[in-house]
Formats: structure tokens, sequence, C-alpha cells
């Protein structure tokens, strides 16, 4: 056996034993095989020499700088074509690769533009490879070229996660590319989460490439042969939007709020932009005509600002004089607040105005108070005044509360 080869069969069943810690450890996307021992490419033999390309390419391999590595390494896979391949693979195969390092990114970059089906067969077949940036890099490329095909792979993904994020990686591609047909792809798809997040990773990439005002004006000459395709567009939009420019983000919600493709549009550009600027978002809202959009849009924005930062919250809602657009606040404020003082959670029950979202608010702060302390919540249901078909039904607590009372009760702190 030729010193060459030997060298590469060496090398080749290092990376096999390293591959069997690494699949007993990834249970999932997130999880990282167990490092191999501390080694440097320079461990198996400067000296040792391929001839040709397959040497010109192990000598860059072998450089000790990261960035001189890249650039070379770039430069040289930039001119060469696919039957430069056996060669190139003989180099790599040659040193330590460390999963995901950049020069197997560039690898797969290079070859997934003449094969991408053989780059993703490769990649998920070597234990350093199988890692997100190689993963994504081949199916991104894959993409820009044979998008339905790529979509085909993406969907292998090991789990819904990594299947979303090749999925990704596979629109972005196609977004980046002159192939057509990328928006009746999405409207062929059936509806579910996965076509949601889709509509928001094409909206979201719409918005940073071409800016707000062209977003919007591609988002509302969409055909409204399908009304529910077009509402979901112009959600994930109001999002994007809000992300980068909350000012087009309201504007564009208030235009459409009480037409067909509002539903829900109020909700979207306050939640995102509540991350940054929680008060700021609240205000907006408050400027809006009363209408079933603002409620929904005060009741989700306060909820998700009260899991952030409960704190911020609660201090933003007591230390104003309340004024009845609050009410969606006060509903989430009190099913929060039934946890330390129920007494006080009906009470502000009582500040969320007449309707469904008073009905439900009451239902769920007083069971809560019934799992805690049966006796003094009824005490209060029998002073309430409520209809006794009313108390009745409030009395009847769902297993699932009991449950999560349990569960509660469970948790440490």
């Amino acid at each position: 056996m030729s010193r060459v080869r030997s060298l590469v069969v060496i090398s080749l069943c290092t990376a096999a034993g390293l591959a069997l810690g690494y699949g007993l450890a990834r249970r999932s996307p997130s999880s990282s095989p167990t490092p191999p021992p501390s080694r440097s490419v320079s461990d198996l033999g400067e000296d040792f020499a391929l001839p040709g390309l397959a040497g010109e390419i192990r000598d860059i391999l072998l450089k000790r700088d990261a960035l001189e590595r890249a650039s070379e390494l770039s430069l040289l896979l930039g001119g060469l074509g696919r039957e430069s391949l056996p060669q190139i693979q003989a180099a790599y195969e040659s040193v330590f690769m460390d999963i995901a390092d950049v020069e197997l990114i560039l690898l797969a970059e290079w070859w997934a533009r003449f094969d991408p089906a053989g780059a993703f067969k490769w990649a998920r077949g070597q234990w350093n490879t199988r890692h997100p940036a190689v993963m994504t890099a081949i199916l991104r490329v894959w993409g820009r070229s044979d998008p339905r095909n790529a979509m085909l792979a993406a969907g292998l993904g090991p789990d819904p996660g990594v299947t979303r994020r090749w999925s990704d990686a596979v629109l972005r591609g196609w977004d980046d590319s002159d192939v057509g047909g990328l928006l009746d792809y999405v409207e062929s798809m059936e509806a579910s989460p996965g076509r949601q997040w889709v509509l928001y990773t094409i909206t979201r990439r719409k918005v940073l490439r071409d800016g707000a005002e062209a977003s919007i004006a591609w988002a509302e000459a969409l055909p409204d042969d399908d009304v529910v395709f077009k509402l979901n567009v112009f959600r994930r939009l109001g999002s994007a939007l809000a992300e980068v420019d909350p000012a087009a983000a309201t504007a564009f919600a208030e235009r459409h709020e009480a037409g067909p493709y509002g539903k829900h549009v109020p909700r979207r550009v306050a939640t995102r932009w509540g991350v940054r600027e929680p008060e700021a978002a609240m205000a907006w809202l408050s400027s809006l005509p009363a209408s079933e959009n603002r409620e929904d849009g005060i009741l989700e924005t306060y909820r998700q600002w009260m899991n952030r930062d409960e704190v911020a919250a609660t201090q933003w809602l007591l230390g104003r004089s309340f004024e009845p657009w609050m009410g969606p606040a006060a509903s989430i404020y009190a099913r929060k607040l039934v946890l330390t003082d129920p007494e006080q959670a009906v009470e502000w029950v009582a500040r969320v105005d007449e309707g469904e979202l008073r009905v439900l608010t009451r239902a769920v702060v007083v069971r809560e108070w019934l799992i805690m302390d049966e006796a003094a919540a009824n005490a209060w249901l029998e002073r309430s005044g409520l209809p006794a078909e009313t108390v009745e039904r409030i009395r009847l607590v769902p297993e699932a509360y009991r449950v999560r009372a349990r569960l509660r009760a469970l948790s440490p702190g």
C-alpha cells in the first residue's frame, strides 16, 4: 500500500471512530457531538505530499492561518470544474477536518454548483458535514438552480426543526435566483404552519432587499382570487415591516385594518414592534378605532410583554390612569395576579369591557382561585350576583386546570 493510500486510510479510520461518538451524542439538531481530541492538521505530517492539484489544495488546507486558508481556497475553487472533484476529495481526505470547518462549507458551496444532489448525499454521509452550516449551504445553492427538487431534499430532514431550516435555505436560494414560480409554489402548499413560515421568509427578505414601499406595493397588487392566501401575506408583511420600519408598518396596518386583508395585521405589527418598544406599540394600538382588531392587538402585545418582562409590563399598567381601551391588558394582568392575590384579580376583571373577553377572563381567574382556595372562591361567587347558571359553569373546573396547578406547585420557585 502506497504512503498516500496509507495516510488516507488512517485519516478515514480516525473520522469513522469520531463519527460513532458523534452519532450517539447527536439526539437533536441542537446537540453537539463529543469533541475529538485536540489535534492540528499538521499532526498528519506536513512533509507528506500529493501530486498535482491535490497537493496544491492540501498545502492550502495545512496553512495555520484560517483567513489565509479560506481566501486561497475560495480563489482556487472558483476556477475549477467538476472534473477536479476526485483530486479535491483526495486532498480533503488527507488532512483532519473538524465539524463544519469553513473549508467544508466552501467545498459544499463549490460542489453544489454542478452536482447539488451529490453534494447533499456526501454531506449527509460524513460525520463532520452533517452540520446546519454545511447542509444549508448546499441547499441554498441547490435552490438557485433547481428549487423544487431541492425542496424535496429538504423534506428529508430528521425532524421538523431541521426540515424547516433546510427548507428555509432552499427558499433563500430560490429567492436569490431568476427561477420563477416561488409565490405560486407557496400558494400551492396546504395550509399549515410550514406555509406560514415560508411566507414570512419571503416577505422578510423582500422588505430587507426591496424596502418597505416596494414590498407593500407588491403585496397590495397580489390577485384577490385567494383571499386567505393574500390575508396571510399581509399578516407576514406586517411582521416583517415592524422589525425594520414601524412607521411604514403602522401606516400599512391602519390602511387595511377594516378591510378584507386586515384581520390580525395590527397584532402582527404591534407584537413585533413591542419586542423593542412595547410602550410605543401599546400607544399606537390605543389610537386605533375600537374594534376586534384593536382588542386582539392589545391582548397579544401585552401578553407577550408580560411574558418577556413582567415587572416593566406591570409598572406600565399600574402607573397610569386606567382607560377603557386598556381592558385587554387588564385581562392578562388579572390572570397573572390571581396566583398571588385572587381578590384583587377579580376586581381587575371588572375593568374589562362587558363581552366575551370579560366572561372568559372571569372564568379563568375564578377557576384558578377555586383550585387554590375553594372556600374563599365559592364565598365570592355567592356574593358576586352572577346568574346561577354562570356560577355553575365556572365551578366546573376542567381537569386541565387542575393538572396545570399541580405542575405549577411542583415546579421550583
